[in-house]
């Protein structure tokens, strides 16, 4: 793997890491309804960014 493929990869996973731990902060029940509806959809978005991240690794994976 390239070393661009590899911090693509790293980024990718850090991302998924910041997401996970969002999410689970929206859902502690410790920081009131608005802070936790606001994490709960960070959280989604950074999902949505790691899909992507990983379209753009499968790609180029599949480019050789």
């Amino acid at each position: 793997m390239t070393e661009r493929r590899e911090q693509l990869r790293r980024l990718k996973n850090t991302v998924m890491g910041a997401g996970n731990r969002l999410n689970l902060l929206g859902r502690s029940g410790e920081l009131g309804p608005q802070a936790e509806t606001e994490l709960r959809a960070m959280a989604a978005e950074l999902s949505d960014l790691a899909r992507r991240l990983e379209r753009i690794l499968t790609g180029l994976r599949e480019e050789g």
